[in-house]
């Protein structure tokens, strides 16, 4: 299995095709969620501005996925590109779930907001299928 640099473009599409894969099997018709994660530091590689933003939208059975930061998300993340990046590839396990469910929603990250009860439960595989092919 190829490795993608995380947050590249082309780590972006393999994260469009699993939540598409995701959604089209798990999604429920009147499900709405989305996200926008924001990396600040990023290596100039992978975005020349030093800052990447990307996001999507849930809707039922149908996802949108785009780079750029939004305002109108269910839940925005900003945090360090490489402080982030050990557990962008850290494969969640009911273990680790377990502690980090004794957190406070999004305590990992630099900031978070947003209401997380919102997050549909297959987000956790897609977060694990896309730790296995991150560099």
């Amino acid at each position: 299995m190829d490795k993608v640099i995380f947050g590249s473009a082309d780590w972006i599409e393999r994260a469009r095709a699993e939540l598409e894969d995701l959604v089209a099997t798990h999604g429920k018709p009147g499900e709405r969620f989305s996200l926008c994660e924001i990396f600040t530091d990023t290596p100039t590689s992978v975005d020349p501005s030093g800052t990447l933003a990307w996001h999507f939208y849930i809707d039922g059975r149908s996802v949108a996925v785009d780079v750029g930061e939004i305002d109108d998300a269910d839940v925005k993340i900003s945090t360090d590109y490489q402080g982030v990046l050990p557990q962008a590839r850290l494969v969640y396990t009911p273990e680790y779930l377990a502690e980090r469910a004794e957190q406070p929603p999004g305590a990992q990250f630099d900031h978070a907001e947003g209401d997380f009860s919102l997050t549909p439960d297959y987000i956790t595989e897609l977060h694990n299928r896309l730790a296995v092919i991150t560099a």
